[in-house]
């Protein structure tokens, strides 16, 4: 992990962009699910031309999810880019031409995100409609890296062969292609071959129909990357890495569920003394000693500030340099997520580590205008927090009895009310695919959603940083 101060990256603020809409009743409803601002207040006559236009200056007001996907080592191996699911349900019972904005919505909002600072090792997953495949915008998103996901498969079986070109066109510029549907039908043979991802929806199937259709597509091609998408639970995830799956997608790194048993081992419990000395104003000399009676600990400090991200020049050698060196907020920002890392654990709690860091950078980062550095500092801190419960299987009220932390960051964590809790619950939105709720948030804290999305990718970049 790097240096946990973040004052020196990037912050994007765009200049938000918006576009006409149409004035018919399919625009009007797709300007209910994703609202589109028109920039001199006209509006075209009709649809024919409408493609037209919005080619010319687009930047709707839509906020961009993700959810993380991970690989057979639970660890993060990209995200999947989207909008509300209620909005994906809806649009796609709609029009071509709606179906073909609603992509365009999410084209230009990722395109706006900058994703190609995020995928030197890792893959964006970016859901289209067959109608979708020769749009212009397409070539303009990073090519390595990008697994277009051409999900309604329905449709692809009227103009197949044009489509299949296409599909050979955009392999050949460097994208890679994933399929989302229904692939039993034999028409999908040709789709099939030229795809490297086939997703399975483990939501909407029982275990015997997940097999079948493993089986099937094992039938029909080989050396698939086959994902697991729609994972709720964590029971659900543990079915699926005993099969076949390469990837896997859903709610489940975060799911709150029974837990039988805490995970608040000695490692931790040290942990947690740290954290409660370091708000109490403990000296140096006091810290450093605590962290001599634990060589596991003191191991860690050592390796961690000197590593390469740390950019020193010359190697620190004692423990009390290295907390000087460190100052007290990067210092329990290491501890902090060192929680993550300590004890027995599981693989997944790198990927719960991952989201947390996310959490708490984007929180951080939407109050950079609005709030002091030190109740940034606490925002943060407070983020992060927010999934020790799920790491430490207790209830929330129970982690913060065995740690001291600041009054607000208690109300936003226990009580979702307070100065914090509205930042923190815009990092959550955008987890959970709230399109509604985010707007709601955003307005609430002055931030034009452009902004929320800048922040969003600026928080991904930042975490796979701080976790490499």
């Amino acid at each position: 992990m790097k240096l946990l101060s973040g004052k020196d990256a990037k912050q994007s603020k765009p200049d938000e962009k918006i576009t006409p809409a149409a004035d018919s009743a399919e625009f009007k409803r797709l300007n209910q699910l994703a609202p589109v601002s028109s920039k001199n207040g006209s509006l075209p006559a009709s649809e024919e031309n409408a493609e037209e236009l919005i080619a010319e200056n687009t930047i709707p007001p839509s906020v961009v999810c993700r959810e993380a996907v991970l690989n057979k080592e639970q660890k993060v191996a990209g995200y999947s880019f989207t909008l509300s699911r209620n909005i994906n349900e809806r649009v796609r019972a709609s029009s071509t031409i709606v179906q073909r904005l609603y992509d365009e919505v999410l084209l230009r909002n990722i395109l706006n995100m900058d994703i190609q600072r995020l995928l030197g090792h890792r893959l964006a997953f970016i859901p289209i409609l067959p109608s979708t495949l020769d749009h212009p915008l397409l070539e303009q998103l990073p090519k390595e890296g990008t697994v277009l996901v051409v999900s309604a498969l329905e449709q692809c079986f009227a103009g197949s062969s044009v489509l299949i070109n296409k599909l050979n066109a955009l392999k050949k510029l460097g994208f890679r292609i994933g399929l989302q549907g229904d692939t039993d039908l034999p028409e999908m043979q040709p789709f099939m071959e030229l795809a490297e991802f086939i997703f399975i929806d483990i939501g909407k199937n029982d275990l015997p129909t997940i097999t079948t259709q493993i089986s099937a597509i094992s039938k029909l091609v080989f050396d698939k990357n086959l994902v697991a998408t729609n994972i709720k639970t964590l029971d659900e995830f543990h079915v699926c890495i005993k099969l076949p799956f390469a990837y896997f997608q859903g709610q489940f790194v975060t799911s709150r569920e029974a837990w039988a048993t805490p995970r608040m081992d000695t490692g931790r419990i040290k942990i947690l003394d740290l954290l409660n000395r370091i708000r109490q104003d403990a000296e140096i000399a006091e810290l450093a000693q605590a962290f001599k009676q634990d060589p596991a600990l003191s191991f860690k400090i050592l390796r961690y500030i000197n590593s390469a991200g740390s950019g020193l020049a010359n190697k620190v050698n004692s423990i009390d340099q290295a907390l000087l060196i460190l100052g007290r907020q990067n210092l329990y920002r290491w501890l902090t997520l060192l929680l993550f890392t300590s004890g027995a654990g599981d693989a997944l709690d790198w990927a719960l580590m991952e989201n947390a860091l996310v959490r708490a950078r984007l929180a951080e980062l939407s109050a950079s205008d609005s709030l002091p550095a030190n109740e940034r500092d606490e925002l943060f801190v407070t983020g992060i927090f927010s999934l020790l419960d799920i790491l430490l299987h207790l209830p929330m009220e129970k982690v913060l009895a065995q740690v001291s932390l600041p009054p607000l960051a208690v109300e936003a964590l226990l009580h979702k009310k307070g100065k914090y809790a509205p930042y923190l619950e815009l990092a959550i939105a955008c987890e959970e695919f709230d399109q509604e709720r985010i707007t709601v948030l955003a307005k609430h804290l002055g931030l034009e959603v452009a902004h929320v999305n800048a922040y969003h990718a600026d928080a991904l970049i930042w975490a796979e940083q701080v976790n490499e």
